[in-house]
């Protein structure tokens, strides 16, 4: 598996030597892969599968995936052999990914709450307002009896 991670590092760094891509994390985002699982393929504490090998060939279509998963051949091969539309996986969507898709989900069901809710705020306030107002109203003519009961007693 050190030998597959060594030809993946290999891989990456001719990539950007040659400037096909300027970083592992542009390489990750064309991959359709988080960085950090890049990164976590790349030290070690993710196993490099099938998948994320087929996924790196398949940004630069010379890249042998033969040299990388087995050691066969070139890096990069001269003529690059076209492979039908069945044989290509998408992208392997991470943790991240789903994630995000959850997140988009909730936001979209609150939204959906929140609507309704506001209104109801807003129908509370104003009738908390009308309250506010008749409290006043109240105290007003309050004082006022207070005031001529006062001056009814001298």
């Amino acid at each position: 598996m050190d030998n597959i991670r060594n030809r993946v590092r290999q891989a990456m760094e001719w990539l950007k030597d040659n400037r096909l891509f300027n970083s592992n994390r542009v390489i990750a985002e064309k991959m359709g892969y988080n960085p950090s699982v890049v990164s976590q393929v790349i030290t070690g504490k993710s196993k490099v599968t099938e998948r994320f090998v087929k996924s790196l060939c398949s940004i630069y279509p010379p890249l042998s995936f033969d040299w990388i998963w087995n050691g066969n051949g070139n890096m990069i091969q001269e003529t690059v052999p076209r492979q039908p539309e069945a044989d290509l996986e998408p992208p392997q969507m991470d943790r991240f990914s789903y994630i995000l898709a959850d997140m988009a989900e909730i936001i979209k069901n609150m939204t959906a709450f929140m609507g309704p809710m506001n209104n109801r705020l807003e129908r509370l306030e104003k009738r908390i307002d009308e309250q506010a107002k008749e409290i006043e109203r109240l105290r007003s003519e309050l004082s006022a009896k207070e005031k001529a009961a006062t001056s009814r007693k001298k």
